[in-house]
């Protein structure tokens, strides 16, 4: 437990603006003593109102401003003011409302509205200029809401004075530090008399006292807070390593000490609760590791911060940084050289100073105020001195140094650009050196994980590619006879993983005409166009119309195969698909030979014998007849010649226009239909078809006869 005394005092220049006389509820509060700090203030346009002054002239035109301030030193304590700053360039209150007494609604992405809780439940109706403001301002103003009415308003109300005090009686500072540290140690040690007396002896003096639990009641653990950080124009995430005893104050001048965030500009939203800068992280619930908070910056102009106050603010910062950042409160409120209060403590307070103060006390506070005050070409001096270089790369999106060996920028994680090369003689520190291991160990992790899932994935894939059908996984219907299917009853298509019943499936097989079955699922907008495998038919359907199915396909092909030919023999199912070089087919089937020529069978016969015999046998053998007629039809129609040496049938089957009789062996041009060569054969040109003769060709349609 930790009794601090002094408060919140009223700033000079900083008194509340005399407002409009107004009737009723709208009336500005007289209670308004101390200086209330601005959260956020916007321009905003009245377009309906139950209040007199709004419904005058000009009260529609964004010269009103809506204004939500606090006092610090009351919990929940919010205002709500509608100022008016037209006319003489000066802001004058028209309606001031506290925050418990109104309900506030958003009606439309720029109009929100305002009501009254009691009657007579007047309301007002405001235009924001853009949407962003609008969100920006409904974000601060439900915030605000929730923390007024979660504090009670009896905690803000005073107290009567007690009995027995002499109000009269004053006592000097030190005394009163020392009466509180008193306090301190009673409540601590649980005695009840003694702490009754000292806080009557504060209670007497009218002293403000802040009291809140020490340090040492929370656990001593560093925790990493997630903090989303957005102003008017972009937006960020940070991890911020915090305390779970710190309170708002400590957390902003951390802030400030990291990032250069100033505390007038930081506005603190944790748990859908504007922070106070009294209370502890731990009490808006922020005590683990992930835990999140908001942050929003607004403008230096907004918050009234110059480049002057804030140079100075740094300078102090860097030099008392560290002792702000150790304690749990802020410290005594001190005061500048003209009486006005610091924004931020800056003396360490006297917590463990004992009733008897002596003058090294006094020595180190003076030191401490000597040091403060010190000219610039001191403060230079007692600065740290500052290296030649700030090893790092510099964020090309948002401008942060980074540290050289990180990969992605803290802030706002764009990679590392590629160019960039570490330096030689860096060395991490220790931080540095942790992440680093911890990446490497994550990357391992990572590597391992999926190395496992592959090999999973593989044997799952082995294993499914080694079953002929796929069962479906879970419940399905078929989309053929709509029956519902359980895990199991189904089969799931290798192809493209469609899910019929096996019946419907073995119908579509046995009543396909052709060999590739394609799978059945239509709908009104998708034909699949995959197959069912060889093996998912050969599982489906029995074995004799399996065989059935491979018959067919065997006939399909051979009707669809340009360049087969069927066996001779009748009944024998053999068949070729032959090439131009090769004359006779030896079938597996029948072991009989075929000649290619002469489409038939005639073992023992050349070509010549078997058509010389076929002339023969034509007259009484109707079976020769036709062979005979096919013959003559096929040089009739130019698919078959006659020999023009020893006149038997040879036809040209595929390929280059130059053939060679099978009997006499002459070279043949089938184009000109007669021999190749001269008289005296290869390479005679004086006879023949002289094709390449002079260079032209035998005959315009020659398709290299040589």
């Amino acid at each position: 437990m930790s009794v601090t005394s002094g408060g919140w005092t009223q700033t000079p220049g900083c008194a509340p603006e005399r407002p409009v006389a107004l009737p009723g509820p709208y009336g500005a509060s007289g209670a308004l003593v101390g200086c209330q700090t601005v959260l956020m203030s916007v321009r905003v346009s009245v377009c309906h109102s139950g209040i007199r002054p709004l419904c005058l002239p000009g009260a529609g035109d964004e010269s009103l401003r809506l204004q939500l301030s606090m006092d610090p030193g009351k919990s929940g304590e919010f205002r709500l003011t509608l100022q008016d700053s037209s006319g003489t360039g000066r802001s004058v209150t028209i309606a001031e409302f506290d925050l418990r007494t109104v309900k506030y609604e958003v009606k439309s992405p720029k109009g929100h509205e305002l009501s009254l809780a009691a009657p007579p439940h007047d309301r007002i109706s405001f235009n924001f200029r853009c949407e962003q403001e609008a969100q920006e301002w409904a974000t601060v103003v439900i915030s605000a809401l929730s923390e007024a009415h979660r504090v009670s308003p009896q905690d803000n109300d005073p107290k009567p004075p007690l009995e027995g005090l002499h109000p009269n009686s004053t006592l000097t500072m030190q005394e009163k530090e020392d009466t509180c540290i008193e306090l301190t140690r009673a409540i601590e040690a649980g005695d009840i008399q003694s702490a009754s007396d000292f806080a009557a002896t504060l209670a007497g003096q009218r002293a403000a006292l802040k009291i809140q639990p020490s340090v040492r009641n929370y656990e001593d653990t560093e925790i990493n807070l997630a903090v989303a950080v957005e102003d008017s124009s972009s937006s960020c995430c940070v991890t911020v390593k915090v305390s779970p005893h710190m309170t708002t104050v400590a957390l902003k001048q951390q802030m400030f000490l990291e990032y250069g965030f100033h505390p007038r500009v930081q506005r603190w939203v944790i748990g859908q609760c504007l922070c106070t800068d009294q209370r502890s992280l731990a009490s808006y619930g922020v005590r683990q590791d992930g835990d999140t908070a908001f942050l929003y910056l607004v403008s230096a102009r907004h918050a009234r911060l110059t480049f002057q106050v804030l140079q100075r603010d740094q300078e102090s910062a860097l030099l008392l940084g560290p002792l702000s950042l150790s304690l749990p409160s802020p410290a005594l409120a001190a005061t500048s050289a003209n009486g006005a209060p610091s924004p931020y403590a800056t003396l360490p307070p006297r917590l463990h100073s004992s009733s008897n103060t002596g003058g090294s006390e006094r020595g180190n506070v003076r030191e401490i105020r000597d040091l403060i005050n010190l000219e610039m070409p001191q403060l230079n001096k007692a600065l740290p001195p500052k290296t030649a270089c700030i090893q790092g790369w510099s964020c090309p999106s948002c401008t942060y140094i980074n540290k050289p060996t990180r990969p992605g920028c803290e802030i706002c994680s764009t990679n590392r650009p590629d160019s960039y090369v570490i330096p030689g003689g860096y060395r991490p520190d220790a931080l540095e050196l942790r992440r680093i291991q911890q990446e490497n160990e994550a990357v391992r992790q990572y590597q391992r994980a999926r190395e496992k899932e592959r090999r999973e994935n593989f044997a799952r894939l082995v294993m499914m590619d080694g079953r002929d059908l796929l069962p479906n996984p879970e419940s399905v219907d078929c989309r053929i006879c709509y029956v519902d299917l359980k895990p199991g009853e189904g089969v799931l298509l290798k192809e493209c993983l469609h899910c019929f019943c096996r019946e419907c499936l073995r119908s579509v097989i046995m009543l396909s005409e052709e060999p590739e079955v394609a799978c059945p699922y239509r709908d009104d907008t998708y034909s699949c166009t995959r197959s069912l495998q060889e093996r998912e038919i050969r599982a489906l359907v029995p074995a004799a119309e399996y065989e059935r199915w491979l018959q067919r396909g065997l006939s399909v092909a051979e009707s669809r195969c340009e360049g087969s030919y069927h066996c001779a023999t009748p009944d024998c199912p053999g068949w070729c698909v032959y090439e131009d070089t090769v004359n006779v087919f030896h079938c597996p089937v029948c072991r009989k030979h075929n000649c290619l020529i002469c489409k038939s069978i005639h073992e023992g016969m050349n070509c010549k014998q078997y058509q010389d015999d076929l002339a023969a046998r034509a007259v009484n053998d109707s079976a020769a007849r036709r062979t005979t007629h096919l013959l003559k039809t096929l040089v009739q129609s130019g698919e078959a010649m006659h020999c023009p040496q020893c006149g038997i049938i040879v036809q040209k089957r595929d390929g280059c226009d130059w053939l060679r009789c099978t009997v006499c062996h002459i070279e043949i041009c089938w184009v000109t239909r007669g021999p190749r060569w001269g008289p005296t054969g290869p390479g005679d040109t004086s006879g023949g078809c002289r094709c390449n003769a002079n260079d032209q060709k035998c005959h315009p349609k020659c398709q290299n006869c040589h």
